[in-house]
């Protein structure tokens, strides 16, 4: 038995963990820079999660979501985020601005998402495991701006990540426990059985004997936690709900007649070879070497490898999943390395030349710093140059000042509830989050108020009034100049500031 040096034994310690605490300090100060110095949020989304979290402990599990009148919220409201509310409850709490404590938690769930990963594949004897979780920053700059929003898929991506280890190690019982917290905590609360799927298939491949307990067990543990939640029954509507979501944003806004989130519409090969240039290099030269060299690889890499492929496939359909596959992808290519790597050891030309060693690995790690460079531009974009102010601030503060406490107040743009909703929580609005809510609730009205937002029709002050019951509209200062009639009677501009207006439907 060798005994090591006090100092010797430190030193090792701190060389096994300077790569991923190098990392871990990196992602900090990183997405905790990025909360910081940005003015406002790129995900306007953020804010609604922000006021959503602080209004908890006087919400409770209300069914009642009054904030959007045109909406099935109104009377038959689902957090299907619960877990993730929950657990921003006492951030938000913090200050006496919400942002702030949402802020911190994002972070911090931003940083977790990347030890996660790293502590998955170190446990999974992944050769150079920091690497391969740094690997995720470089895969494109819209990546790195999902995983530092404040939205509930940065948990779902933690959660998942949580998946893959309890797939690779055959834990059915884990399973069930994470697809019912799955169904607490995420909108699509099935992400962990569309991911098991494809993972049985491809250990299929690698010729394993299908396990069938493993997507068994995360299915029923979603539909459990559907079952025994909060919100039961109503969690089945709000599921449907998204299913009609995306059958919307599959169909794109001129065949559905509604404009949806940015994310849910494919792009196009060059726009995706932009945002995500070395996710598209890894996810094309994947299925050719699982294919060359399946023989060598694990039954767990080959189906790593095929619920990488399946989430890269509907990624293509939909950069709403983009997270997934950015993390599955090199996730699937560190277990490659795994396994091919004894080959390389055995090689005599590898081990004999040292130089051909170290160029290589330097190699790999300029490769990763160039595409991560090249991906924080994109971010910068995105989180700084995209990231305004609140614009409605001033305005809520006039309507809680002029208007009765719940008094609805019509917004034409669906996504500038979520600032009205952090601003003006002391009135009541039309629809916010996503149209397919007000659709589902009054499809005639919920069009009607899409031709008016459009401007396919002229704004009406008597229509709007008998059909929305409000008496004023407020609106984004930059998009008022495509309303001109809104500054003829008998509308009348009851307040206005450089970032918004309140308009009185007189």
């Amino acid at each position: 038995m060798t005994l090591l040096h006090p100092r010797e034994g430190w030193a090792s310690r701190l060389r096994a963990w300077a790569a991923p605490g190098g990392l871990l300090l990196y992602a900090l100060l990183l997405f905790g820079g990025t909360a910081w110095l940005q003015r406002g949020l790129f995900e306007r989304d953020g804010y609604f999660h922000a006021r959503f979290a602080a209004l908890m402990p006087t919400q409770g599990l209300s069914r009642a979501f009054p904030w959007t009148q045109l909406s099935t919220w109104r009377e038959h409201f689902c957090d299907k985020e619960f877990l993730y509310h929950l657990a921003m409850a006492p951030f938000a709490r913090i200050g006496g601005d919400p942002i702030l404590g949402a802020r911190i938690f994002g972070v911090l769930l931003s940083v977790a998402v990347l030890a996660a990963l790293y502590a998955v594949l170190r446990a999974h004897r992944v050769r150079f495991p920091a690497f391969f979780a740094a690997l995720t920053l470089a895969t494109g700059g819209l990546f790195i701006a999902r995983l530092g929003m404040i939205r509930s898929h940065v948990l779902s991506m933690l959660l998942l990540v949580l998946g893959l280890h309890f797939l690779l190690r055959k834990r059915w019982k884990a399973l069930l426990v994470l697809g019912f917290v799955y169904a607490w905590a995420y909108t699509v609360p099935f992400v962990l059985l569309m991911t098991a799927i494809p993972f049985v298939l491809g250990a299929w491949l690698g010729r394993e004997r299908p396990d069938l307990r493993l997507p068994l067990a995360a299915g029923a543990g979603s539909v459990l936690g559907l079952a025994i939640h909060p919100y039961t029954p109503l969690t089945l509507e709000t599921f449907l709900t998204y299913i009609q979501v995306f059958r919307l944003g599959l169909q794109g806004s001129a065949a559905s007649g509604f404009e949806l989130g940015n994310e849910l519409y494919p792009y196009s090969w060059p726009v995706f070879w932009d945002i995500y240039p070395l996710l598209l290099m890894l996810a094309f030269a994947l299925p050719l070497v699982l294919l060359l060299t399946r023989k060598r690889l694990a039954p767990g890499t080959l189906g790593l490898g095929a619920a990488a492929l399946f989430w890269f496939g509907l990624t293509i359909a939909t950069p709403r999943f983009a997270e997934y596959s950015a993390l599955l992808i090199p996730a699937a290519w560190a277990l490659v390395v795994r396994d091919l790597w004894p080959l390389l050891e055995a090689s005599a030309w590898w081990t004999a030349r040292r130089p051909i060693r170290l160029a290589a690995g330097a190699l790999a790690l300029i490769a990763l710093a160039g595409f991560h460079a090249r991906s924080l531009t994109f971010y910068r974009v995105y989180q700084i140059q995209a990231s305004p102010p609140r614009f409605f601030t001033g305005a809520c503060a006039w309507m809680a000042r002029n208007l009765a406490p719940g008094e609805t107040v019509i917004n034409l743009y669906w996504d500038d509830f979520p600032e009205l909703f952090y601003d003006g929580y002391r009135q009541r609005f039309l629809w916010g989050l996503d149209p397919t809510y007000s659709l589902r609730d009054d499809a005639d009205r919920a069009r009607l108020l899409e031709r008016l937002r459009r401007h396919q029709i002229r704004l009406d002050a008597e229509q709007m009034k008998t059909q929305f019951h409000a008496r004023y509209l407020v609106l984004r200062a930059a998009r008022a100049a495509g309303y001109p009639e809104l500054r003829q009677a008998p509308f009348r501009v009851a307040y206005e500031d450089p970032t918004a207006l309140v308009v009185a439907l007189d």
